[in-house]
């Protein structure tokens, strides 16, 4: 039975939902998304949590109809009209796809992965959460094959993941963490983007520390996006089981193969591919930034509402001038890596589809001149102009990645664990560009992670460059205010 909601009711729900993915703000009928503090990749959870009241809508419908009443009478007025595309055999892989990893000395040795807490769950049970979880998403099936002109994408027959019990809990803690570091980095070098496994998984008891589950993925099965899914599908099934019922999780979205075929520029990326050009990963020098709560309140709350644009074009402009200021340049290329889920076309909802996603951007600032509120409108008029995965005129010496806000909520089953993992890219595997920053909002404040390559002595350009970014935030920060400095 099909049950007819009034637009009342769907602006309640919906403000209720847009309160809960926001950290607990008061949403009314007239707020807007993006001035409450959501971004892209919030859509994504928005979507989700909406679908479980019974409210369905898009991403692309989110970004259309920003507050709860202009979305509410979207969602009353028509049901959605989805793409009834099926899965391709094959597909080329997309711009970013080739830029970040076929163009790799290794590239079986690019991957994403996520520690956890796991303390007091059980380990059969969660063995066949993850399995649940990883046989739903069909990502996790595709495989790289290599061709006649060029590498492809094909999906395999569906295969499960096997979770790894390893008991480190009788070593002394510096025993035991380089134990952890030499177990996930054999996992993370084990996934093989040819054959298979896409996935490899371990649950690790760490004694008096607890226990911790970790997660590696290829790449090509997973983006930053992909995590936030999979955390909340894994949480679902788990819980589902622990009662005895069977995983149901929610239907899939489109194939990734559609979306593929949609976007993907082929091979034509390759002859500008910034690896070839960059630094070895093991020689790079990496710092993190981690602003105040203040400026991050500031910069989240007034950017929007005041100069219509997001939090990535604030970390493009503090970046560009950052480099401009260190480098002493007049003109910064930044490509900007996005989740591509905001770009899909009309009728392809992916918004819980897991895969890489990602496309790239390029802008080109002349940071040393506008003020501060001028220098993060210009950034935003360029990454709405910039065409994804438009190659430029300006070679970009820097990639910028904003991926978006992160909140633990006290009724999550996974949190994030501190212990030190193996990196997620093989040591002689190249930076995709000389500096490469990678931002989120973690909790209450922005952090940034700017890795540089190793021609500077010492990290000297990283710690430099880190250095000028942090001023350059609280002076835009400042100038949101209207203080004088």
């Amino acid at each position: 039975m099909t049950v007819t909601l009034n637009a009342g009711t769907v602006e309640e729900r919906l403000a209720a939902v847009w309160s809960e993915v926001l950290d607990g703000v008061p949403v009314t009928r007239s707020d807007n998304f993006f001035e409450l503090g959501g971004d892209s990749l919030l859509i994504i959870e928005t979507v989700a949590l909406a679908r479980e009241e019974g409210l369905d809508f898009t991403p692309l419908d989110l970004i259309e109809h920003q507050t709860v009443a202009e979305l509410a009478a979207r969602i009353t007025r028509a049901p959605l009209a989805r793409s009834a595309e099926a899965a391709p055999e094959d597909f080329p892989l997309t711009a970013a796809q080739h830029r970040l990893c076929t163009a790799q000395p290794h590239p079986r040795h690019v991957t994403q992965s996520a520690l956890w807490h796991a303390d007091g769950l059980d380990a059969a049970l969660l063995a066949a959460a993850l399995t649940a979880v990883v046989d739903h998403h069909d990502s996790f099936r595709l495989r790289l094959v290599d061709g006649p002109g060029e590498a492809r994408l094909r999906y395999a027959a569906r295969t499960g993941v096997m979770l790894e019990h390893l008991d480190l809990s009788g070593r002394p803690t510096a025993a035991r963490e380089r134990e952890l570091l030499a177990h996930t980095t054999r996992l993370q070098r084990s996934v093989d983007p040819g054959h298979g496994p896409l996935v490899r998984a371990a649950l690790f008891e760490l004694g008096d520390a607890g226990r911790r589950l970790f997660v590696t993925a290829h790449h090509l099965a997973v983006d930053g996006a992909s995590w936030r899914i999979l955390r909340a599908d894994l949480t679902r099934s788990y819980r589902r089981l622990e009662l005895g019922q069977p995983v149901d999780l929610p239907a899939p979205t489109s194939p990734y193969g559609v979306w593929a075929r949609h976007c993907a520029t082929g091979p034509a990326a390759r002859a500008t591919s910034p690896a070839a050009r960059g630094a070895r990963v093991a020689d790079a020098a990496t710092v993190t930034v981690r602003a105040s709560e203040q400026v991050t309140a500031t910069l989240l709350g007034r950017v929007r509402s005041e100069l219509g644009v997001g939090m990535d074009a604030v970390l493009v402009a503090a970046v560009a001038r950052a480099v401009a200021r260190v480098n002493g340049l007049e003109q910064v290329g930044v490509e900007v890596e996005g989740h591509g889920r905001d770009t899909a076309p009309a009728g392809l909802d992916i918004s819980r589809t897991t895969g890489w996603f990602t496309q790239l951007r390029t802008v080109v600032l002349t940071p040393g001149r506008p003020g501060p509120r001028a220098l993060i409108t210009a950034a935003g008029r360029e990454l709405a102009a910039a065409g994804a995965d438009a190659a430029g005129a300006v070679v970009p010496t820097v990639l910028v990645n904003y991926l978006g806000r992160f909140t633990e909520r006290a009724e999550e089953l996974f949190t994030d664990a501190t212990e030190a993992v193996g990196a997620d890219r093989y040591p002689d595997n190249f930076l995709s560009h000389p500096i490469e920053v990678h931002a989120a909002v973690d909790g209450a404040r922005l952090v940034t992670v700017i890795t540089c390559d190793g021609a500077a002595p010492a990290g000297a350009g990283a710690e430099a460059l880190a250095a000028a970014y942090r001023e350059v935030l609280e002076q835009l920060a400042d100038a949101l205010r209207g203080d004088a400095r």
